[in-house]
């Protein structure tokens, strides 16, 4: 039942899935700006298909170094797959100047696709003559402006830049974001990119994202993150894996942030919600006829990426004979997505109308646009008539609030209907609101039975494996980002097969518990959190030693086989 219950909820959602599973041909690079003589990776990716025909562009200047290397990923998760193939090059930069690398062309679904182009600028190495050059690894504070408003939400990335191997890292103090409602946000899927700094060509990976929204005025002071990481040592004798000796231990500190707030209630204008951000607001009324006895529904759905928690409901103008009960908050949450947390926010009113008449409803919701520094007011009408009841309320509700304002203009007044009306099952809006519904729900009721069967069918040691064994390729060929990639991703994709985990939940946080919980002893739970750690940070020096990437292939066989057997 409760399976039939989320497709019925999930048909609401077809359009957003319909556009998920079509067909994409993206070109991506790893690097912005590279310095002459270095080299940086461009890939072509296809979804949703298998492709054949694969046309590279021209890449002169630059110079074919490997490639094309063909990749290819799967995943399952609750019933729904997606896979893609990949075509990748690693190029070498020859000269100084701004580039463009036109798209590949593929054929895919009985048509031609063309992916993106990409620009890369390739920028002079350092000057070895000069003194003061910049460490070899540091951590930034980086944030699109220190000018903000209350209730606006800032994202804080903490990017650690390095040229050299980064074993291990550990957060050791971060700032409490005094002044602010602070959230993290998940930062598994933040790729490890290249950049110039004063002529000096740097690894970079986002390590931590925080989204804050301030609730006060004035100057803020965020305190820098302090980061320990774990850089093998040149002279040292590697003893393993999991071994912690050989390891230089350095504590980094990224810079401190100073935020300057302001306040968008400074000559806002009346009905002013106190959100401040992009929303979307819909406003629902239910019934549109109702007598002088019944409750009116008026349903306020807002969404943005501001303070959700901090927006008042919004005042209802109502004109005499309507009496307005405390508006209620029926659901109120924050979401992570992948670069922002977005606010929820249900907000339902009561109103009962005592005067019979038809009438024009109009509610309206203020906020203010930082962006474009300017106050905006969503409106939406309805039509709304009350006749005469029988003088019993059929609804009620805890608190009155009557209002004697103007924001309902009547239309007519004592207005007496003896309109003949269609049955209600043959009314267009009964069967576009039950009907079709009804059906849907029915056909997807069938469709997850299969999805059910075939989710039966799926072994996740087996896909496992086969994650495993591509890794195993990767090696051999010397591919070591695919090769890294790979190992994390048979390792999280089995975790999530096993303990029905979304992929979004695959936090480092999320990951502990859910194995803790399903009786992985902690050295074993330690030892999968190390190595996933270690995949994501080994593309920061580009490790291309055979026994440590040996050591690596192994521990994840292994990992998996005792995984296996314990959920």
């Amino acid at each position: 039942m409760r399976k039939g219950f989320q497709w019925f909820l999930f048909i609401q959602f077809l359009p957003v899935i319909l556009l998920g599973q079509q067909v994409r041909f993206s070109a991506s690079i790893d690097a912005k700006q590279v310095i002459v003589g270095s080299t940086f990776s461009i890939s072509f990716n296809l979804e949703n298909s298998d492709g054949e025909n694969f046309t590279p562009p021209d890449f002169s200047p630059f110079k074919v170094v490997n490639g094309p290397s063909q990749s290819y990923q799967s995943t399952y998760i609750n019933g729904v797959g997606t896979r893609s193939v990949g075509f990748s090059y690693t190029l070498q930069a020859t000269r100084v100047g701004k580039f463009t690398i036109r798209g590949a062309s593929i054929d895919a679904k009985g048509k031609k696709m063309q992916s993106n182009a990409v620009s890369v600028e390739v920028l002079k190495g350092e000057d070895l003559t000069q003194s003061g050059a910049t460490p070899q690894i540091f951590i930034r504070a980086e944030i699109d402006s220190n000018q903000i408003f209350i209730g606006q939400q800032l994202m804080i990335r903490y990017k650690i830049y390095t040229q050299v191997n980064i074993e291990n890292y550990n957060i050791l103090t971060e700032s409490n974001y005094a002044g602010c409602f602070a959230q993290a946000l998940d930062t598994y899927k933040e790729p490890v990119l290249k950049e110039v700094i004063s002529g000096k060509e740097y690894s970079t990976k986002v390590l931590r994202k925080v989204a804050i929204f301030p609730q006060q005025g004035g100057k803020i002071e965020i305190d820098p993150m302090v980061v320990q990481v774990g850089i093998p040592s040149k002279s040292s004798v590697r003893r393993g894996l999991l071994s912690s000796f050989g390891l230089e231990r350095k504590n980094i500190s990224s810079n401190n942030l100073t935020l300057m707030v302001k306040s968008a209630y400074d000559n806002a204008p009346t009905g002013f919600s106190g959100a401040v951000g992009s929303f979307q607001v819909r406003f629902r009324v239910n019934p549109h006829q109702a007598t002088t006895d019944d409750a009116i529904s008026l349903v306020l759905d807002i969404r943005g990426n501001g303070d959700i928690k901090t927006i008042r409901s919004p005042e209802l103008k109502l004109p005499e004979g309507f009496e307005l009960f405390e508006p209620k908050v029926k659901e109120e949450k924050m979401i992570n997505a992948t670069d922002s947390v977005r606010g929820e926010k249900t907000i339902e009113y009561l109103v009962i109308g005592h005067k019979p008449g038809r009438y024009t409803f109009r509610p309206s919701f203020t906020y203010f646009d930082p962006t474009k520094g300017q106050y905006k007011t969503l409106v939406d009408s309805f039509p709304l008539t009350i006749t005469q009841g029988t003088g019993v309320l059929s609804s009620s509700a805890d608190n009155t609030l009557p209002q004697q304002n103007e924001g309902i203009q009547p239309i007519e007044h004592n207005l007496s209907l003896h309109k003949i009306r269609r049955p209600i099952y043959l009314r267009p809006w009964y069967v576009a609101g039950y009907v079709v519904p009804i059906l849907a729900f029915i056909f997807f009721s069938w469709r997850a039975r299969q999805v059910e069967e075939i989710d039966e069918e799926v072994d996740p040691h087996a896909v496992a494996k086969e994650r495993l064994q591509r890794a195993e390729r990767y090696m051999t060929d010397g591919s070591f980002k695919s090769f890294y990639e790979e190992i994390a991703l048979s390792l999280k994709q089995f975790i999530a097969f096993r303990l029905n985990l979304e992929a979004s939940e695959l936090s480092r946080q999320k990951i502990k518990s859910s194995l803790l919980q399903n009786g992985v002893p902690p050295d074993i739970e330690e030892r999968t959190q190390h190595l996933i750690e270690k995949c994501d940070l080994a593309l920061y020096g580009g490790y291309q030693n055979a026994d440590e990437i040996s050591s690596t292939y192994s521990e994840a066989v292994e990992l998996i086989t005792i995984l296996n057997t314990i959920l």
